[in-house]
């Protein structure tokens, strides 16, 4: 899905430009020879385009290469730097192409592709990141770091370039990141349930009510936080999500058993004041 949705991309790039035709005789040998030099990299950068739309990648490469390496002053070298990270981007090779893109930022500040280039660095990342198969952990079990690199980069250039064409594709990116990122701190806390280690569990689950409310809001999730913190003998906070539960489940299926817990914590709390009074006399 990647490859085919970079290609489609490139090409919606690639027929934008407008071809630069003959300027016509200036009389100026040094103004003839510019021109000339332009339309061979002109030429090489579309025979690139035509390798890399077909999945010439190498090709493609050596073309690009080709017109990067013209001087500067040659309209198509920084395009085609800039195609020729896309081609390595194509062929998987991750990091090469991010280090491609980054220097390219650095390298033409300013230019009109940019956003293009921090866009394609998120995207990089977020291809990355592991996908579910048989017999594997889950990705969100899994090694963290290319979704947080993608999280990073892709909310860097929503932020930078509100306006592209190429923000909404961002965001959703942006949003399966923050769902991984969900499940992950889901699985971790419910690991901490499983192993008594209630403090754990506390502190997951009030960062994903706090960080993802909508998602983190379910029966299970409310009653596994309300019991973290009675284990934890957080009895105030305890009652108060056991009440959440009784007011946004009114057909929960652990109603009963919330309803006892609840009287237990009052009894709790009652005999808690009663031994502080003792103390404090």
């Amino acid at each position: 899905m990647m490859r085919h949705e970079t290609k489609i991309l490139l090409l919606t790039l690639f027929l934008g430009w407008s071809l630069w035709g003959c300027a016509g005789q200036t009389g100026s040998k040094k103004l003839v020879t510019l021109e000339q030099q332009n339309q061979e990299a002109l030429q090489q950068y579309m025979d690139g385009m035509e390798e890399l739309l077909s999945g010439n990648y190498s090709e493609a490469i050596e073309l690009f290469n080709a017109v990067a390496k013209r001087p500067s002053y040659i309209k198509y070298s920084a395009l085609a730097r800039l195609r020729t990270a896309d081609a390595i981007l194509l062929k998987e090779s991750y990091e090469s192409a991010i280090m491609m893109y980054q220097n390219f930022l650095k390298q033409y500040e300013g230019h009109p592709e940019s956003g293009y280039a921090s866009f394609r660095i998120g995207q990089a990342y977020f291809t990355q990141i592991p996908s579910d198969w048989f017999l594997a952990p889950p990705v969100y079990e899994r090694q963290q770091t290319h979704m947080e690199y993608a999280h990073k980069t892709l909310g860097k250039f929503i932020k930078e370039y509100p306006a592209h064409r190429l923000v909404p594709q961002a965001r959703g990116m942006l949003n399966k990141c923050n769902r991984i990122a969900f499940d992950h701190e889901l699985y971790v806390a419910t690991f901490y349930e499983s192993r008594d280690k209630f403090h754990g569990v506390v502190q997951r689950l009030e960062g994903l009510f706090e960080q993802f409310p909508r998602w983190s809001a379910t029966e299970e999730n409310v009653l596994m936080l309300a019991n973290a913190y009675s284990k934890t003998e957080r009895y105030a906070d305890a009652s108060f999500m056991y009440r959440v539960y009784l007011e946004r489940f009114p057909n929960g299926g652990s109603r009963s058993e919330v309803q006892r817990k609840i009287t237990s914590l009052r009894r709790k709390t009652v005999d808690a004041s009663a031994d502080d009074s003792k103390k404090g006399s």
